[in-house]
């Protein structure tokens, strides 16, 4: 496995925070290699919905409450992405003294590139802790430290329905393997939403509600007291 790194020992970092298992395996591996974790940054949209997983920022909010860390949150477009993360940054030295980013992006090319591109124009580090990680082992790898995974959200034309609102474990990873997709979903089969591992001080409260889809995409309604 092949971890990039472009930051060092004293980095103070955010995460780049989505909620699902990659940005916190990444988060719980760059605390492991002695980053100093200053806080989450999340980009939401207008709706009140994260870009990444589609999930409501009061439930980031709550994520965050309960991993101790503090939770900032950008809203941007598609379009305003690359300004909107930007801005983010310079707030976050001002406020955090950021020095790097953490990010949990998996073999992707054009996202390690953007990265690449981005924390330069920022004039910050980065950090992949699970880049060329083995799919699987990713997967893998959170149920091995005790990470509970909520499946939120699925391609419907790849993923059955059944799995909408279960905790990902090794039956569901075996699923993945047996008709040929990703189990860590790098591929977009799927979305997860982490409830309880190391470093929650407490699980997530939360309530399922309906499941709303749109073409070939379903998302779970999941939300907090």
């Amino acid at each position: 496995m092949q971890m990039i790194y472009h930051s060092n020992p004293v980095d103070r970092v955010f995460v780049s925070w989505s909620g699902g298992k990659d940005s916190y395996l990444s988060m719980l591996m760059a605390r492991e290699q002695g980053l100093d974790i200053a806080c989450l940054l999340s980009f939401v949209g207008s709706d009140g919905y994260s870009r990444s997983h589609g999930l409501k920022t009061a439930m980031l909010r709550q994520q965050a409450k309960a991993l101790g860390l503090p939770l900032q949150t950008e809203e941007v477009s598609w379009e305003s992405y690359e300004t909107g993360f930007e801005r983010a940054v310079r707030m976050l030295k001002e406020k955090y003294l950021i020095t790097g980013g953490v990010f949990g992006d998996i073999n992707l090319e054009e996202h390690r590139q953007w990265v690449d591109k981005m924390t330069k124009r920022c004039g910050i580090d980065y950090n992949l802790p699970l880049w060329l990680m083995e799919e699987r082992a990713v997967s893998e790898e959170l149920l091995k430290r005790g990470g509970k995974a909520l499946i939120v959200a699925i391609r419907s034309d790849l993923v059955d329905q059944r799995w909408l609102g279960r905790i990902m474990d090794h039956d569901y990873i075996e699923y993945c393997v047996s008709i040929g997709i990703s189990p860590c979903g790098e591929g977009g089969e799927a979305h997860t939403l982490v409830v309880d591992g190391p470093g929650f001080v407490q699980p997530l409260d939360y309530q399922i509600g309906s499941v709303r889809t749109k073409e070939n995409h379903s998302r779970l309604e999941v939300s907090v007291d």
